[in-house]
């Protein structure tokens, strides 16, 4: 197995440049502490893990303060964000200890987790397991109950800017 570094092959900027071109869609993952406080950081490393058993994981940096205050929690959200949420998506990516929740519309699942309003699916999960990846770690979990909502498009985030998927014109 080859253990080359990344400065051997490209420059950290160039490997992020060069993964900005893999479009992805947008999530805030969100929850609530056993003292009632949220938490929600916005995330674009997100991916669907296994259908059986049903897990998805999310991945954050190391030095995330929001991070922290997510990763020990047993149940939190995937809120996938609809293509009009990108205000939303800002909101959410700022620092942990700003008032990221103000004048959010939310509501809880069965579970007591926050869902967003108005997002295309809302996936509520217990936490599975946490696993190294290099600067990140990677976050699983196992999916408990979804709901969805087809009739609305994805944000989506390509080459460093949110973006949205153009349709023609039928007819």
């Amino acid at each position: 197995m080859s253990d080359l570094a990344l400065s051997d092959i490209a420059s950290p900027d160039d490997l992020k440049v060069s993964i900005g071109n893999y479009c992805s869609g947008v999530v805030i993952v969100t929850a609530r502490d056993p003292d009632g406080g949220l938490h929600g950081m916005t995330c674009q490393s997100f991916h669907s893990l296994s259908l059986d058993p049903p897990l998805v994981a999310y991945f954050a940096g190391r030095g995330s303060r929001s991070y922290a205050a997510l990763r020990n929690l047993d149940r939190f959200a995937i809120n996938v964000l609809a293509e009009d949420q990108e205000d939303l998506a800002m909101q959410f990516a700022r620092s942990a200890g700003s008032d990221k929740w103000a004048d959010v519309s939310w509501t809880a699942d069965r579970f007591g987790q926050p869902h967003l309003a108005d997002c295309i699916a809302n996936i509520s999960c217990s936490t599975y397991a946490e696993y190294e990846g290099g600067d990140h770690l990677i976050h699983v979990g196992r999916v408990t109950a979804i709901t969805h909502d087809p009739r609305r498009a994805p944000l989506l985030f390509f080459r460093s800017q949110f973006t949205r998927i153009e349709r023609e014109a039928s007819g």
